[in-house]
């Protein structure tokens, strides 16, 4: 039995992926919903994924342009909010989380399925970019601690002169009165 299991595991690796938390109430889909309408910028961060023993590679900042409340995909009984995004800018990563220093431009238009501790957003109280379940409450799984982020520590947001969009050096300067 104990061999079974550990070839079924080997052979279906999907079951080693972090979770995304996309399944939410929908009183905290229209939370989220109404956040990332008054504070767009997100980045797309999954700090938990191991992908070949290093952790997630790819880090993007993005404008959320508009959000939308649709059923989650794998349970009925909560909600999912897709949005459509703007891509600004490839963020590279290193041991430690995102390299903000030597984020570079890159423009896309994705539609992308926000999840309370993989989609980073402007949290307030830290000044930092952390989960959105650090913003709005998200208790589905048991109480999280929200001063935390689920692998690794709250990130910055890059500098918008590596950016070069002025919509997004406004919000940035108007966040951190540069």
């Amino acid at each position: 039995m104990k061999n079974t299991i550990i070839t079924l595991l080997l052979l279906f690796p999907i079951f080693s992926w972090a979770d995304a938390w996309d399944n939410l109430t929908l009183q905290q889909a229209e939370q989220v919903c109404e956040f990332l309408n008054t504070d767009p910028y997100i980045l797309d961060y999954c700090d938990c994924c191991d992908y070949e023993g290093e952790y997630a590679t790819k880090i993007y900042l993005m404008k959320v342009k508009s959000t939308e409340i649709i059923s989650c995909d794998w349970n009925s009984e909560y909600y999912s909010v897709r949005a459509d995004v703007d891509v600004l800018a490839e963020i590279p990563y290193i041991k430690e989380g995102p390299d903000i220093n030597y984020a570079h431009r890159y423009k896309s238009k994705e539609a992308l399925v926000i999840t309370m501790n993989y989609t980073w957003a402007y949290n307030e109280q830290k000044k930092k970019a952390a989960p959105i379940y650090t913003i709005i409450p998200y208790n589905i799984y048991g109480e999280t601690n929200p001063n935390l982020g689920s692998c690794k520590a709250f990130t910055s947001f890059p500098n918008p002169k590596q950016i070069k969009n002025r919509k997004y050096k406004k919000w940035y300067n108007k966040k951190f009165q540069i």
